[in-house]
């Protein structure tokens, strides 16, 4: 929490203290969460909207700055500016500025917020974008909303504030040189990598789909499995199918973030997320097709999502901070450190895969939205996902050229749901559909 002195500082949770470290060109760390409204943002209005939530959640306005040891979180004196958004989505945010750690944008309908990883996951920064979103209806339309209307969690900030690593942190299991949090080493064959070319300015590209949510559940519940592990098992045989005849055996490996907050009773809106690694050995004995990827991923789901596992790799990522050689090693040696660990990490996956949700808004306001979405920014390729209503959003995210898995992903998905909206990757404007 707060320490007190000449200024007011915190520390960073336990994930987020990896962020700072790695951050950079090919993946600066950032992610977006956008609305799209039925109706042309007024700039003046979303402006006052945005003091307002910052009123109700001054934590987002920490920057971060660089200690002997660790970063740590302050707050800064820069106001936050509401702009149209020109550029593309997922550029990096300064974090040597002294400067917020966010950036709210708007284009036609929607409204953009970015945001550093460091400072909240996408769970916390939902709670603070539905706030935005909820101030801005009731100030371009005071006719009929008031300000009263919109809804604050009914939790302290110490709450909101504290570190969820640390609170739910057993010193009994885990181990800080297993490193758990990383994702699964053995017992797999070897793991796809993509060899594609990236991008010249290594910008994120985009490409979105819109399905019946309605229809997704149907045609998972056909199978017996959940709509993540479904989407999973799609993925995974999307990814297949653009591998090369040499390749097809190799293993396939999506690490999927969890928000450990249904697993561990917290109200924190900082970083409280695990990651599970689901992988299917495609030189295994045995059919590959849906229905036997699918019974394989709720497999793997099954083992991954256990009390134990889940704590153990709480305990292994508070261990390792705390080690001794890991806290008196100066910044400069541990973002070192950070780098190579996210290093291996990524060697042990394919692709990632973050399904966000069904997204609850206060319903007084739900019939000026049209969609939400959630993205992320890779070095490599990233699967995310939400729902509103029956629209469910798919966007993949990734500095890679080709876009031969999305093209193969939403195939098959247009066998669940023919009505499906594909838009390609859009560059400060509108996706193209």
């Amino acid at each position: 929490m707060w320490k007190t002195g000449r200024v007011r500082w915190k520390r960073l949770d336990n994930a987020a203290k990896i962020f700072p470290s790695i951050a950079s060109a090919e993946d600066p760390e950032v992610f977006r969460l956008a609305c799209e409204l039925r109706e042309e943002i007024a700039p003046a209005a979303l402006e006052a909207a945005l003091s307002s939530a910052l009123a109700d959640y001054p934590q987002f306005s920490d920057t971060i700055r660089r200690g002997v040891f660790w970063y740590y979180l302050e707050r800064t004196r820069v106001s936050a500016k509401v702009e149209e958004e020109k550029t593309a989505p997922l550029g990096p945010i300064e974090i040597d500025g002294g400067g917020p750690l966010f950036r709210v944008s708007y284009y036609k309908r929607r409204i953009n917020l970015e945001m550093f990883h460091a400072l909240a996951d996408g769970t916390g920064a939902f709670v603070f974008f539905r706030s935005l979103i909820e101030y801005y209806l009731a100030e371009a339309h005071p006719e009929l909303y008031d300000k009263s209307m919109v809804e604050v969690p009914d939790v302290s900030g110490r709450e909101q504030e504290s570190d969820g690593f640390t609170e739910h942190f057993k010193k009994s299991v885990g181990s800080p040189l297993r490193f758990e949090f990383l994702g699964n080493k053995g017992g797999v064959r070897q793991v796809y990598h993509f060899s594609e070319r990236k991008a010249a300015d290594l910008r994120q590209s985009v490409t979105e789909g819109w399905v019946s949510a309605d229809k997704v559940h149907a045609a998972a519940k056909a199978i017996g499995v959940t709509v993540t592990e479904y989407v999973t098992a799609v993925l995974i045989l999307a990814v297949h199918d653009t591998m090369s005849p040499r390749e097809k055996r190799r293993s396939v490996a999506v690490a999927v973030p969890v928000n450990l907050r249904r697993y561990f009773p917290s109200s924190t809106m900082r970083n409280f997320f695990g990651i599970i690694q689901v992988t299917h050995d495609f030189a295994a004995e045995g059919e590959h097709d849906m229905e036997a990827v699918a019974a394989d991923v709720r497999e793997s789901f099954k083992r991954e999502l256990t009390q134990e596992n889940l704590e153990q790799k709480i305990a292994s990522q508070v261990k390792m901070e705390r080690h001794p050689v890991v806290r008196f090693c100066p910044l400069v040696l541990k973002d070192f450190i950070m780098r190579s660990l996210s290093h291996s990490s990524a060697k042990r996956r394919t692709v990632t895969l973050s399904n966000v949700g069904r997204i609850g808004m206060n319903v007084l306001f739900s019939h000026e939205i049209e969609r939400f979405d959630v993205f992320n920014s890779t070095a490599g390729r990233q699967l995310c996902l939400c729902t509103f209503g029956d629209r469910m959003t798919l966007t993949f995210s990734t500095v890679f050229v080709e876009r031969d898995v999305e093209r193969a992903f939403f195939r098959c998905m247009a066998k669940v749901d023919p009505d499906i909206v594909v838009a390609a990757s859009y560059l400060g404007g509108a996706p193209e559909e």
